[in-house]
Order: C-alpha cells, then sequence, then structure tokens
C-alpha cells in the first residue's frame, strides 16, 4: 500500500467509515486499525447491507474482499 493511502487513513482513525465488498455487502463501522494490506478493524460495526442492519461488533476485514472504501467529508486533525 502506498504511503499517501497509509496516511489519508490514518486521518480516519476512530470516526465511522463504509465499506463495500466483494459479496456485495456493505459494512459500516467505526475504523480501529490498518495495514499495509488494507486489512481494516471496524468497531461497533454492522452489516447495512439490506433494509435491516445487523449488528456485528468488532470485524476484520481482507484487503482483498475490499471493493470501495468511503471516508467521511473531513479527517481527524492531529496534534503536530
Amino acid at each position: 500500500m502506498s504511503s499517501e493511502i497509509i496516511n489519508t487513513l490514518d486521518g480516519y482513525l476512530d470516526q465511522v467509515i463504509m465499506i463495500k465488498l466483494r459479496n456485495k455487502k456493505t459494512i459500516q463501522g467505526n475504523l480501529q486499525d490498518f495495514d499495509q494490506r488494507m486489512n481494516l478493524i471496524l468497531t461497533d460495526s454492522k452489516d447495512i447491507t439490506g433494509d435491516n442492519a445487523k449488528s456485528l461488533d468488532k470485524v476484520l476485514l481482507r484487503g482483498d474482499n475490499i471493493m470501495l472504501v468511503s471516508l467521511p467529508d473531513t479527517p481527524n486533525q492531529k496534534d503536530e
């Protein structure tokens, strides 16, 4: 993963993001951590694919299954 992507995702830690997976499911959750292969750990997550949201709590999403990552409008501000 390029350092630009790592730096971008780093600004969204502890924020709610939305993930579209290869199996057409959509997962929403609080981004807790990620690695260079774009494996993501989300907490307070839910499957929002259909009409009824299903609570998933804490999940690990493999990077090869991720098709799209939707980020909030503004990243967290880091203290320099």
